[in-house]
């Protein structure tokens, strides 16, 4: 990224019916501190609500995409805790809640990842829907180096490597390549550095041709699905349920209208 630098932590850009959360503490990595959460969880709420945005992007600023949480800050919140029995808790909460809103947001979430993504770098990226890497960037959980565990992560970083990945990198905090968590179904798009922007643009014009709404529901069907015993009943007649409400939608009937006239939709939002 070449954006300029600001004071803000995050800039938040918006490039047509995208926008672009870019971390921006490029002097140290972009690690996230108290104020860089409390800003991307405030955005990712707003804009998950906003009509005018189809996608979001989440990219880093300067030569690394994130290199996890701030020590400083971690070490803060810990001396914190001695003091007033709850606050410790209550940080670890809010951090919780900025994966879990990556991951409920209603609009797409594209993670743009480049150099350095480390510890909760990782659980921003496992998060996110779609995951479009350089080829030069470099993985690692090394919470266990630090006396830590990856645990507000680990419910989206589990999903994305696999329970077996999981086991191993939680426990050594080894590094691996993007290559690596390409192989680990982790990465969706791998690229060279000069091709990345170009791939994540192919991306968001895939993304602005599809319904928003169907979208949002897509999301939530796969959160949802993936949580399903497949052999009941009652999953039968919930996704049944889901189809038949959307099919009844004006987006949908805009869409296959569209289809049938050779024309493109022209979606609301």
């Amino acid at each position: 990224m070449t954006e300029q630098s600001t004071e803000k932590p995050v800039i938040e850009t918006r490039k047509g019916k995208s926008v672009w959360l870019t971390l921006n503490r490029p002097q140290i990595k972009n690690a996230m501190n108290g104020e860089m959460i409390a800003m991307l969880v405030e955005a990712f709420q707003r804009l998950g609500s906003d009509s005018e945005t189809r996608a979001i992007v989440l990219a880093g600023n300067g030569d690394a995409f994130c290199s996890g949480a701030d020590l400083g800050y971690m070490m803060q919140m810990a001396q914190q805790a001695a003091a007033v029995s709850n606050t410790n808790q209550q940080s670890a909460i809010t951090l919780t809640s900025l994966f879990r809103g990556i991951a409920e947001c209603p609009k797409p979430v594209v993670a743009r990842v480049h150099g350095l993504c480390l510890a909760g770098a990782t659980g921003l990226v496992s998060a996110s829907d779609i995951i479009v890497a350089s080829n030069n960037v470099k993985f690692s959980l090394p919470e266990v180096k630090r006396g830590l565990i990856p645990a507000t992560i680990s419910p989206y970083v589990v999903q994305a490597m696999g329970v077996q990945a999981a086991r191993r990198y939680f426990i050594t905090g080894e590094t691996f390549t993007a290559e690596k968590a390409y192989e680990l179904g982790m990465v969706h798009e791998l690229t060279t550095p000069d091709t990345l922007d170009a791939k994540l643009e192919s991306i968001l014009a895939e993304l602005d041709s599809c319904a928003p709404d169907a979208m949002a529901a897509c999301k939530k069907l796969v959160r949802d699905v993936s949580r399903m015993d497949i052999t009941a009943d009652e999953t039968h007649a919930e996704v049944a349920a889901r189809l038949a409400a959307v099919r009844g939608s004006a987006e949908a009937a805009e869409g296959m209208m569209a289809f049938m006239e050779k024309r493109k939709p022209k979606w609301v939002g």
